[in-house]
């Protein structure tokens, strides 16, 4: 679950941050926010510039004024500037790939986002998991799954009906028993599986339909060393460390739903 303050994530990143809204007094509030976004969506920041940015997004959003102090107009609700190529980036930061920082600040973020934007909000998630879920790739299907895990604590509610919607759960013990280039796909999985646990619902769609594939993969003997393809995760050793890994959560699973 996502830390409550952007204090538990990194106290360097804060103070630097503490005046955001009241830096530029000849911006507009939703100029400086669509500044801000601009440069979330540019490729290629560090992790740390990624986690100021997006700590700055989230108290922009905490902090929206109904008037803008530095104009005589009002200005429309903040929340209402993200549109969904911007969500889709910052959900992109929720992925399991990205540093665990960038992971911590992005849930913020999309956090205070969804507290703000109401149905529409959730709307753009839901539209987000079941598009990456159609389209199946091995990208789009850890996208996916990572961002189930990072939003379910936030919003269980809705994140429980993503979970338990028609063939979703069903479908994933056969999607994991096919060939992946690496463990990232179960490994994704399992953390989404971990958390839905928090959901009696979830937990028990979990032991109907994915029990089998758990314990599978608890009992599978682990590779042997000789002969792994390499792949993008660095080699045949890594791949072995993180087997183990996968092995150690989808245990983890099988205690939560055996209780």
């Amino acid at each position: 679950m996502a830390p409550n303050t952007h204090n538990e994530l990194d106290p360097s990143i804060q103070p630097a941050e503490e005046s955001a809204l009241n830096q530029n007094k000849d911006v507009s509030i939703e100029d400086e926010t669509l500044l801000l976004l601009a440069g979330l969506m540019e490729p290629g920041k560090d992790d740390e510039d990624l986690c100021k940015e997006l700590a700055k997004l989230t108290r922009f959003l905490t902090e929206d004024p109904s008037i803008d102090p530095r104009m005589s107009q009002p200005h429309k609700p903040l929340h209402q500037i993200l549109d969904e190529d911007t969500i889709d980036t910052i959900l992109g930061f929720l992925d399991m790939r990205q540093a665990p920082s960038v992971r911590g600040y992005a849930t913020m973020a999309v956090s205070e986002y969804l507290k703000q934007s109401g149905e529409v909000g959730n709307k753009q998630l839901s539209e987000f998991f079941y598009g990456k879920v159609r389209r199946s790739t091995y990208d789009d299907f850890i996208n996916a799954f990572s961002v189930a895990a990072q939003i379910f604590p936030v919003i269980p509610d809705l994140a429980s009906t993503l979970f338990l919607s028609e063939g979703f759960v069903g479908s994933l013990g056969p999607l994991m028993k096919r060939k992946w280039k690496s463990k990232k796909v179960e490994q994704s999985a399992l953390e989404m599986l971990n958390v839905a646990c928090m959901n009696t619902a979830c937990r028990e769609a979990i032991k109907k339909y994915c029990a089998e594939w758990l314990e599978e993969v608890v009992n599978a003997p682990p590779p042997s060393g000789n002969g792994l393809p390499v792949n993008e995760d660095g080699g045949a050793i890594e791949q072995r460390i993180h087997s183990e890994k996968v092995k150690n959560m989808a245990a983890v699973v099988l205690a939560k739903i055996q209780v």
